[in-house]
């Protein structure tokens, strides 16, 4: 967790690399062909809070109301209170670039349908914050350093249970500044892991350098390496031996979210 960093107002999330599909998973054609579907944000319900934390927007530093489809919104709160529950954070707001963007006549986005959501920070209630700006705490050291990697990957880890398309740092620059989340694979369903979906294989070797002392190459290719570090690192938690195994894929992240909240 990381005190006050800063804020470089003209950076903004909802970037246009949010629109390319992260991956090719493993799922039945009908719902491989969903696509984005553009929505009037006047349709859209409006939220100033989600799970009881207010939402605030990251460029103005100001208490805002985001449109957010109502599905993906219950979704958002319920993947919050787990977060809370499994890492003991006593959060106050959650900071945010936003949900829906204006998709034109080319909805290409889940942003366009409201289904995506750009995580900044939670704001605890010591003040400090769990940062997703990866591009303020990168320059940190120490202790500094290793907590804020550490609350990030536990974030993240809890993110991937809920959802199934998670953009990091990792993922390519425009997401140094927030984590992307959105529905679009996994609809109105837990996610499932994928060894097609570089975006997760990515997560899986992220965290298992930075919360397991398993540092592995970060290529998001699925490979006899990452395969042997997450065999061990799942046969110490007991949680089976194949991430594909939704219960398997659930527990190891829950894990990881505990492990990523505890002092470095």
């Amino acid at each position: 967790m990381t005190a006050g960093l800063g804020l470089a107002a003209t950076l903004a999330g909802c970037s246009t690399t949010d629109r390319l599909f992260p991956d090719l998973p493993d799922l039945p054609d009908s719902q491989r062909r969903e696509q984005p579907r553009c929505a009037v944000r006047s349709s859209l319900p409006r939220y100033a809070r989600l799970a009881e934390l207010p939402l605030v927007y990251e460029v103005s530093r100001r208490r805002s109301e985001f449109s957010i489809e109502a599905g993906f919104a219950g979704q958002l709160e319920a993947w919050l209170t787990d977060l809370v529950a499994l890492t003991g954070w006593r959060a106050e707001q959650l900071w945010t670039y936003g949900t829906w963007t204006n998709g034109g006549s080319a909805c290409s986005s889940w942003h366009n349908s409201g289904r995506a959501f750009d995580l900044a920070r939670l704001r605890l209630a010591d003040g400090t914050d769990v940062s997703c700006r990866y591009d303020l705490w990168r320059a940190a050291s120490g202790g500094e350093l290793a907590r804020a990697r550490r609350a990030y990957w536990a974030v993240t880890a809890s993110a991937h249970k809920h959802f199934a398309y998670v953009l990091t740092y990792l993922y390519n620059p425009q997401h140094h500044n927030h984590i992307h989340l959105d529905n679009g694979r996994s609809g109105a369903e837990p996610s499932h892991f994928s060894g097609r979906s570089p975006a997760q294989v990515q997560a899986v070797q992220g965290i298992l350098g930075q919360l397991w002392d398993a540092p592995v190459e970060v290529s998001g290719r699925w490979d006899a390496a990452t395969a042997d570090a997450v065999r061990t690192v799942l046969a110490d938690l007991d949680q089976g031996d194949d991430l594909s195994d939704q219960a398997t894929w659930s527990g190891f992240l829950d894990a990881c979210t505990r492990r990523g909240a505890e002092p470095a």
